[in-house]
């Protein structure tokens, strides 16, 4: 069942004539994990944003739809209040209260959330840092984010996801900066919570080694738009567009997709790759439409003939 429906999807800063995000469209199903993937500056975090509602101040949607479980959500200003959507961002400890022990954060949003009382929504938050593997969850709840540990913070941030019992969970770079053992961990969390809810995730990333352990699809996007998706194992097997084989090459020659690799220029008409595309050609001019390839895989291009050629 389709959980997150984003069509057309479409951002810019007000009284400015290039969008941010340009015709961006995507599916989350229930039970099911999307990778948002691309380099930095390709839009992923907006993208974010704008299905939350909660865009930057003179930042606006300008075009496009966001349906969640068949309601239209377009129209709402912050769709994270209901609980149907959480979002884990990159950045825990900037995203904590510095001024709030953490156990009160994750009691504050069971209250909201649950409509527990103040004692019950205590015990329920300390049960929940019991859930996401927090030893001495007590001594922990006392504590503020600046005593602890990033992995830690990251951890109290789930907590607080679950607390909100969402149907959809978005995970914006949830392991930037944490070590390997704490990456792994963090993943079964979210593994356990998919299995265990039913929710659906859209993970975003600019690591393709995260995506191919985590995502059952993957989305790829660049500039603001999206250029190829495809179930996760399709698209590792036979990259098709151009950027995506960009972006396996550059994880062969270990070039971090995080840095900023240069601006794109968003008032360019047409497919924002072109400038760098081995296939650009005059009609790279109009913006490619996002067209199926096979089932499930769309690609958005206007020479795939020579990119399918150059992906054999």
């Amino acid at each position: 069942m389709t959980l997150l429906n984003v069509e057309h999807l479409s951002v810019g800063v007000r009284r400015a004539s290039a969008p941010i995000l340009r015709d961006v469209s995507l599916e989350v199903d229930a039970g099911e994990i999307v990778g948002l993937v691309g380099e930095s500056g390709s839009g992923k975090s907006m993208a974010s944003y704008a299905i939350m509602g909660i865009l930057p101040a003179g930042v606006e949607q300008t075009g496009g739809t966001v349906t969640m479980a068949g309601k239209d959500l377009t129209a709402s200003r912050r769709r994270s209040v209901d609980g149907r959507i959480a979002m884990i961002f990159q950045n825990p400890k900037g995203a904590l209260n510095p001024l709030m022990r953490v156990g009160d954060q994750v009691a504050r949003m069971v209250r909201v959330h649950q409509g527990m009382d103040r004692r019950a929504a205590t015990a329920e938050a300390l049960a929940l840092l019991r859930r996401v593997g927090i030893p001495g969850a007590d001594r922990v709840a006392r504590a503020y984010s600046h005593q602890l540990s990033g992995g830690m913070c990251q951890r109290i941030m789930i907590s607080m996801a679950l607390a909100c019992r969402p149907r959809l969970l978005i995970a914006d770079e949830p392991t930037t900066a944490l070590d390997v053992t704490v990456q792994a961990q963090i993943f079964t969390l979210i593994r356990e919570l998919v299995d265990e809810t039913g929710c659906g995730v859209l993970f975003i990333t600019h690591d393709l080694g995260a995506v191919a352990e985590m995502c059952d699809r993957t989305v790829v996007l660049y500039g603001g738009q999206v250029m190829e998706q495809a179930p996760t194992v399709e698209l590792f097997e036979q990259p098709v567009h151009p950027y995506t084989r960009y972006l396996f090459d550059a994880a062969d020659r270990e070039i971090d997709l995080s840095a900023d690799h240069g601006a794109v220029d968003l008032t360019a008409p047409g497919c924002r790759l072109a400038a760098r595309c081995e296939f650009a050609s005059p009609a790279c001019a109009v913006v490619p439409p996002l067209a199926p390839i096979g089932d499930r895989r769309e690609i958005a291009c206007h020479h795939p003939e020579g990119a399918e050629r150059g992906a054999a």
